[in-house]
C-alpha cells in the first residue's frame, strides 16, 4: 500500500504545527484527517488513485493540493497561504 507523506509549512519554512490535513477521494468525499506533528509532517497509507488534500491551521492559514498515487509512495509538501484579510 503506497504512503503519502509530506510537510506543511507557513511563510516558506516555519512548520505548521498541529495543522489539519483532510484527505478527499476522487469524488470529493472526506476519507480521513490527521494533524501534523511539531515539524509539520504527516503520513497517510492509501490505495492507488486520484486524491486531494485540504489543509488549515488554527490561525486561518489554508492550502490544498491534488495528486495521483500509483503503487509508489508520494510526497506532498504545501506552504499555507495567509487568511483573507491577513498580513
Amino acid at each position: 500500500m503506497p504512503r503519502l507523506t509530506g510537510r506543511i509549512t507557513v511563510h516558506g519554512s516555519k512548520p505548521a504545527r498541529t495543522a489539519t490535513v483532510e484527505l478527499h477521494n476522487a469524488s470529493g468525499d472526506v476519507v480521513d484527517q490527521v494533524q501534523t506533528d511539531d515539524d509539520g509532517r504527516f503520513t497517510f497509507h492509501l490505495v492507488a488513485g486520484k486524491w486531494s488534500a485540504r489543509v488549515w491551521d488554527e490561525h486561518g492559514h489554508r492550502g490544498r493540493g491534488e495528486f495521483e498515487l500509483s503503487d509508489d509512495d508520494h510526497e506532498l509538501n504545501l506552504d499555507l497561504e495567509e487568511p483573507e484579510g491577513g498580513h
